[in-house]
């Protein structure tokens, strides 16, 4: 039975571990699911963590990194110690490896979002230090969440992380070296832990062999790091060289920061492996897989000292044959396995179900099914955007007043609509050629959507004194317009619902959205909304629908499953026109035209920030990587590329006169603009 924390209705406990409860949990202030984590009652009693834990929730929740996961709330309630995450549906890495190894390149393009997330809390003075699979989730598309910020630690922390008072959450298998000392903790130590995850994914096995603490701690002190080559013949040695040097004993000897090393292995990755010569055997032998790795080094010998009363007052691992004991490694494994015995319990952690590939419980939802449940192989992660895209070629001439274009799900075509002309052609995306024209009878296309599918194209349609206003139905096989249904005044940028079966069409001049069935054409439900919107976007789960009103200055959140109650309106800058959801669902992007800014709305808690752009922006599109956004700016006669963590203008691109839309393809590789003025389309290569 749910049962009541404050303002939350515990529904479901999905994760327990040494730090306390995960439930998923229904904040009925906000009426959305969160992960609530709930710490131990006896961690309130410190004092001094507590006071820590407010403080680095706090720069936690302030990170603005795509590919951290967002921390709605964090505080006490009746005597505990709380932490109010997004629910996020995924897998963490550690249950992918359960299938094998990784492929190198989606690896590093996994541990590459990584970096980013690490790079970015470094810059606020957090160290996470507990970087290992089982807290980087990845979602069915690939896009890559980490979790566990909330407990990072600041940076120049010496306390030691093995105490139960200071909130220990490493895991051996993963932990650096100087983890076991008093000596102060910098961001080199996510950069050993990140090299440890590495070498996990291209092997599927953990960086060491040992299972009990001593030869865990033995081995991170004075073992030599992993070669993954001799696991898997077919990568690069250079490979094994980036490891070594990611899993350094002495901090100065790795790389600086977690993306200088994710750089190093990509270029490693790009050298040829040495051939593996097979010996002479049947073929059977040639195709079995590679033999495990040599056995690890056996546990070192623990030697007991005894105090006067028998008791065992110390314990420490002998030195490798003809190598002195380091004194601070030997106090190091004296606190650490006496402190570990202590404390029992290393880790919580933000998974969903069960247990975790080291034996820990998890703490986001997951509904994602596990690979053999699942018939088609997983999507490719999406290209890395560029801070500069370049031009593909000359602009491409198409019919006058191409006002707004919309590539086909398939990416094939790209579909335009010219209002002077009454016609929508269509743009062979390989040939970059125009190859047909639509007539649309009914008068001047305005928008264009697609169904999911592609197999229907939706534009909506009205003329200048607005006594014509429908949807025409196009069949994209035969681009026929099979159906045209009459809807409300000024119908503009609609948007079909995830399964297909509902188009959603703001009407400027009626301050409502029409929702059509699709099958039928019949309306099937009205959504009032503030005065004049022009765009509505539907999230991927169908839940919520963000329409931009122009001249309202907000943006408005709908709940599509209570009727298109409007949960928020946000404000939005001046004349927000265009409307984006990014790829991950968590956050939206709206252009405000009169004040030429963009503004970032979170999806979870609809904090919004702002910065600006170029002049009079008409249209927004987000990058396939949710790294960057593109705006139309159809006064400045420029693309502005944004990055979507800073708000920062990377690029101020030139497109041709008046551009008013832009379009990413779904491989997220190309962004296609059109320019009314000069009726031209320009084409952009948006990654390397």
């Amino acid at each position: 039975m749910p049962r009541q924390f404050g303002r939350y209705l515990l529904e479901e406990m999905i994760g327990a571990g040494g730090m306390g409860e995960v439930w998923r949990a229904r904040d009925t202030r906000f009426d959305r699911l969160v992960a609530l984590k709930l710490l131990p009652e006896a961690l309130n009693r410190d004092t001094e963590f507590a006071a820590r834990f407010r403080r680095e929730s706090y720069v936690a929740a302030r990170l603005r990194e795509p590919h951290v996961v967002p921390i709605h709330d964090f505080g006490e309630i009746d005597g505990r110690l709380y932490l109010d995450m997004r629910l996020v549906d995924g897998r963490d890495l550690g249950r992918l490896l359960e299938d094998g190894p990784i492929p190198p390149q989606r690896a590093l393009s996994l541990l590459g979002q990584v970096a980013d997330a690490l790079e970015a809390a470094h810059a606020d003075g957090l160290v996470h230090r507990d970087v290992k699979p089982s807290n980087v989730l990845v979602t069915p598309t690939d896009f890559v969440y980490v979790v566990d910020f909330g407990i990072a630690r600041s940076v120049g922390s010496t306390r030691t992380s093995l105490t139960i008072t200071g909130a220990t959450v490493g895991t051996l298998d993963y932990m650096a070296p100087e983890r076991f000392t008093d000596q102060p903790i910098d961001g080199r130590v996510d950069v050993y832990s990140l090299a440890c995850v590495l070498a996990q994914t291209l092997t599927a096995r953990k960086p060491f062999g040992g299972e009990d603490l001593p030869a865990l701690l033995y081995a991170h002190l004075y073992a030599d790091p992993p070669r993954p080559s001799e696991v898997v013949p077919t990568l690069p040695r250079a490979l094994d060289d980036v490891i070594a040097r990611g899993m350094a004993k002495r901090p100065e000897e790795r790389y600086a920061t977690p993306g200088e090393l994710v750089r190093a292995a990509r270029e490693a990755l790009a050298e040829p492996p040495v051939p593996v010569v097979l010996p002479t055997a049947p073929r059977q032998a040639a195709t079995a897989a590679a033999p495990p790795p040599p056995p690890p080094p056996a546990a070192p010998t623990v030697l007991g000292v005894r105090s006067g009363d028998g008791r065992h007052s110390s314990v420490r691992p002998l030195a490798p044959a003809g190598r002195p004991p380091h004194r601070g490694r030997r106090a190091a494994l004296v606190a650490g396995l006496v402190l570990l015995l202590a404390v029992g319990g290393l880790a919580w952690w933000l998974w969903p179900r069960g247990q975790d590939a080291d034996g820990t419980a998890g703490a986001a939802e997951s509904t994602t099914p596990s690979p053999q449940d699942t018939a088609p192989p997983p999507s490719p992660p999406p290209p890395a955007s560029l801070a500069v895209p370049t031009r593909l070629g000359e602009p491409i001439e198409v019919p006058p007043t191409p006002g707004f274009l919309a590539v086909a799900p398939n990416g094939r075509y790209a579909y335009t609509a010219h209002r002077a002309e009454g016609v929508v052609s269509v743009l062979d995306t390989t040939s970059l050629e125009v190859v047909s024209r639509i007539p649309i009878p009914a008068g001047p296309p305005q928008f264009v959507t697609f169904s999911p599918d592609g197999g229907r194209a939706y534009v909506t349609v009205t003329d200048a004194d607005h006594t014509e206003n429908s949807v025409a139905f196009v069949d994209t096989a035969t681009n026929e317009v099979v159906r045209t249904v009459e809807v409300g005044l000024r119908p503009f940028a609609p948007a079909t619902s995830p399964d297909g079966r509902l188009l959603y069409i703001p009407l400027h001049d009626e301050g409502r959205v029409e929702v059509l069935d699709t099958e039928s054409g019949d309306e099937v439900a009205s959504y009032d909304v503030a005065p004049n919107p022009h765009w509505i976007a539907v999230s991927a789960d169908g839940t919520r629908a963000y329409t931009a009103n122009h001249e309202s200055d907000v943006l408005s959140v709908l709940d599509l499953t209570d009727g298109g109650r409007v949960l928020q309106e946000i404000p939005a800058g001046d004349s927000p026109h265009s409307v984006a959801v990014s790829p991950d669902g968590s956050r939206v992007a709206v252009v405000a035209y009169d004040s030429s800014e963009v503004h970032l709305v979170d999806t979870a808690t609809g904090a919004a920030v702002s910065g600006p752009v170029g002049l009079q922006p008409q249209d927004v599109s987000w990058a396939a990587d949710g790294r960057r956004l593109y705006t139309a700016d159809v006064d400045g006669d420029t693309m502005s590329v944004v990055d979507a963590r800073t708000l920062q203008v990377t690029a101020s691109v030139p497109t041709g006169d008046g551009p008013t839309s832009v379009a990413v393809s779904p491989d997220g590789l190309r962004a296609y603009v059109t320019n009314l003025n000069d009726a031209t389309v320009v084409v952009y290569e948006l990654t390397a």
